[in-house]
């Protein structure tokens, strides 16, 4: 399917042709085509219009600084950590705003991130993913996001609307050993990186992208000397939040399949096992001194000190200077508010024995009550 991706890599094309093979639509996902479609056709001329406007001036941006990734399972505190980083102004990320509007964004500007901003506060519109934060359009977001919002070709995330295809589409090694899709998503993702540091004025880009975890080569292939950051997070607590997203997000709002409990499960259990083993086999390819692994615990129980230990390891300078804009971001953060669960032990059981290595290598150890609080 992916050897003709230059023909449909164009959004009404693309959301069709994954819509027919894409394992079926659900009577649920049948009322949400038309939301899908509305998003994309009264959106095309002003796609034109924005190509022809912005895309030299995107083209010819330079990226004079290496971004820094930000690699780690969904849900393992890749959000928080990325905060975190780009409370340093020297930095530049993706925004919601411009990773919901990826057409339109350039074309209304800024004035209407703060129409549209008021009009999600008024209405307390929350950010499905984090269920007690009104959406900020200001706030960090993810490339594969602006891709699939592009309606590109290249986003792991069509694997989250159409889940039954999860295994080809969510995990990427079957695209990727396609020298064509693989020269194509470098293509299209150096112009997500040149349009970000664009839109940031030519600052250092901190990246924080969950599929990026297993594609470690071919993101040194575009950036040599790229940083990395991977954080962990203690695998019986991850499972649960990685189910819960599913159910009350990507189940929610954007899939059009419906799935089982037990293929949930499975996709929890077979994504987890298949980005981890990825960034195992492809992690000594980063250069000495350019990686860096913290715990979401870490970060959690002193914040101040985790990032204070990135900067040192990967020989980021002048981490006094950021301190206090630090202290800051860590102040507004403390009114978050994690999602209650309760484990069971056949569960428990289960986690343990699926991902025992990665328990162990961690050094975890099953939770002793069953009322936990989940992010």
């Amino acid at each position: 399917m992916v050897k003709n991706h230059r023909i449909v890599n164009f959004a009404l094309f693309e959301f069709t042709r994954r819509a027919c093979s894409g394992g079926g639509i659900s009577p649920n996902g049948f009322l949400m085509l038309p939301v899908y479609y509305l998003q994309i056709i009264p959106t095309l001329p002003f796609a034109l219009l924005q190509l022809i406007l912005f895309r030299e001036k995107i083209r010819n941006t330079q990226v004079t600084k290496d971004p820094i990734f930000i690699l780690g399972h969904y849900r393992s505190g890749t959000t928080l950590l990325q905060k975190l980083m780009a409370s340093d102004n020297r930095f530049g990320f993706l925004n919601y705003y411009d990773a919901l509007f990826p057409n339109t964004s350039m074309l209304m500007g800024k004035w209407m991130q703060s129409v549209l901003q008021a009009v999600i506060d008024f209405f307390k519109i929350r950010n499905p993913f984090f269920h007690d934060t009104v959406l900020p359009l200001s706030e960090a977001d993810e490339e594969d996001d602006y891709l699939i919002n592009k309606g590109s070709a290249y986003s792991a995330y069509w694997g989250l609307i159409f889940p039954k295809r999860w295994k080809e589409w969510l995990n990427g090694s079957q695209q990727f050993s396609n020298e064509e899709y693989l020269k194509g998503w470098k293509k299209e993702y150096m112009s997500a990186v040149k349009f970000i540091t664009f839109r940031n004025k030519g600052k250092q880009l901190v990246l924080k992208n969950p599929p990026n975890t297993e594609r470690i080569a071919y993101l040194l292939q575009m950036f040599p000397q790229a940083k990395f950051i991977f954080i962990y997070r203690n695998p019986y607590v991850l499972f649960y939040s990685i189910r819960n997203m599913w159910k009350r997000a990507i189940l929610g709002f954007y899939s059009v399949q419906l799935i089982s409990d037990e293929e949930l499960d499975e996709i929890v259990f077979g994504h987890f096992e298949y980005l981890m083993g990825q960034y195992e086999k492809d992690r000594n390819l980063i250069p000495s001194g350019n990686l860096c692994e913290v715990s979401y615990e870490e970060l959690k129980d002193d914040p101040f000190a985790t990032i204070q230990k990135i900067y040192s390891q990967l020989n980021i300078p002048d981490f006094e200077k950021t301190a206090g804009d630090l202290r800051a971001q860590i102040e507004s953060e403390k009114d978050y508010k994690n999602f209650r669960h309760i484990f069971d032990p056949r569960t428990i059981e289960r986690i343990g024995e699926r991902w025992a290595g990665y328990i162990s290598r961690w050094n975890y150890d099953p939770p002793e009550v069953f009322a936990e609080k989940i992010s």
